[in-house]
C-alpha cells in the first residue's frame, strides 16, 4: 500500500538522480552512526483509520506558540475512538479520516476522554507528500511518507520511496524537501535522495533476511529521502507491524550491503 497521489515523487521511481560529487564520504559517514536499523516500534508512528462513526473532537496545540505557525488543526474534527492508545513516550500518532486527511499528532495525550497534540501537522493521502498545515518533520513531509505499511510487509514488496534521517543536516534544503530542521553546514541537506546501485545483485545475496530483501530492493527501485533530523541511519515502518523473519522493534538491516552499494544524489521537480 502506498499514501499520495501517483504522480509524486515517493511514488516514483527515479532512474536518473544526479549523484553529488562527495557521495562516497556522505555514506562512509553516514554508516559511521552505528548499525543500520528498521524501526517498527516505539520510534515509529502509530497509525490509526477512523470511520464515519468515530467520535470527533476540538483539538488545539498544547505548545501552539508564535514562531511554530498558525494552528494546523484550527476548524478540524479530530477523531479520536475510546480504544486508542496514546503513545507514552516521544511519538507520532497518526489519524486517517475517511475523507483521506492525515492528522499528524505529536506527543499525543487523552484526558477524560479527550485527546490533545503538543504539536502536528495536517496532510492528504490522495494529494501531496508535503504537508498542508504544520509541520510533522523538520523537511515539511508527512509523517506517512516513506514509511513501511503492514500492507507493504503483507504484499512481500515496497512500492514506494522510504525515508530516513540523520544527524549531520545543514540548514540548507534540496527538492522535494521544503524546509528544514537542520543547523549549521553538515554535508547532508534534508530532500536528499540515496539508493542501492543497480550492481547489486540482491537476489543472490544469500546472507539478506527476508525482511532486509524488501527493504533493499524498495530502495534500489525507488531510494529513499532525507526527511529529518535523526540520531542514526534508520528506515521507518508503521508501529506494531511485522516485517517477515523478525519480532524487533529495532531490527538490524547490516547484512544489506549498503558500504559497496550505496549513493547519494538530488533529483529534480518534473518538466
Amino acid at each position: 500500500m502506498r499514501f499520495f497521489a501517483d504522480d509524486d515523487v515517493f511514488n516514483q521511481r527515479h532512474p536518473h538522480p544526479r549523484p553529488v560529487s562527495d557521495s562516497a564520504r556522505m555514506v562512509t559517514d553516514l554508516l559511521g552512526l552505528g548499525r543500520v536499523e528498521l524501526h517498527t516500534g516505539k520510534a515509529s508512528p502509530l497509525v490509526y483509520r477512523a470511520t464515519t462513526g468515530t467520535p470527533t473532537y476540538t483539538v488545539t496545540p498544547r505548545k501552539h506558540v508564535g514562531q511554530w505557525g498558525p494552528d494546523p488543526f484550527e476548524g478540524i474534527d479530530f477523531p479520536w475512538d475510546a480504544a486508542w492508545q496514546a503513545p507514552k513516550e516521544r511519538q507520532w500518532t497518526v489519524v486517517i479520516t475517511p475523507d483521506g486527511r492525515s492528522l499528524e499528532c505529536r506527543r499525543a495525550e487523552v484526558h477524560d476522554g479527550r485527546p490533545s497534540c503538543e504539536w502536528g501537522a495536517v496532510s492528504r493521502t490522495r494529494g501531496a507528500s508535503v504537508s498542508d498545515k504544520g509541520q510533522a518533520t523538520g523537511s515539511g513531509f508527512s509523517r506517512l511518507a516513506g514509511m513501511i505499511t503492514r500492507a507493504d510487509w503483507k504484499a512481500g514488496r515496497i512500492d514506494h520511496a522510504l525515508c530516513f534521517g540523520t544527524p549531520d543536516n545543514s540548514s540548507q534544503y534540496v527538492f522535494p524537501a521544503v524546509g528544514s530542521d537542520g543547523r549549521g553546514g553538515g554535508r547532508w541537506r534534508e530532500g536528499q535522495f540515496i539508493w542501492l546501485d543497480r550492481a547489486y545483485d540482491i537476489d543472490a545475496d544469500t546472507s539478506l533476511e527476508p525482511y532486509e530483501r524488501i527493504v533493499a530492493k524498495a530502495l534500489q527501485e525507488y531510494g529513499a529521502f532525507d526527511v529529518k533530523n535523526s540520531e542514526r541511519f534508520a528506515f521507518v515502518s508503521e508501529s506494531g507491524s511485522e516485517p517477515p523473519g523478525t519480532e524487533e522493534d529495532y531490527a538490524s538491516l547490516d547484512h544489506i550491503k549498503f558500504a559497496e552499494y550505496l549513493r547519494v544524489g538530488t533529483i529534480t521537480p518534473a518538466s
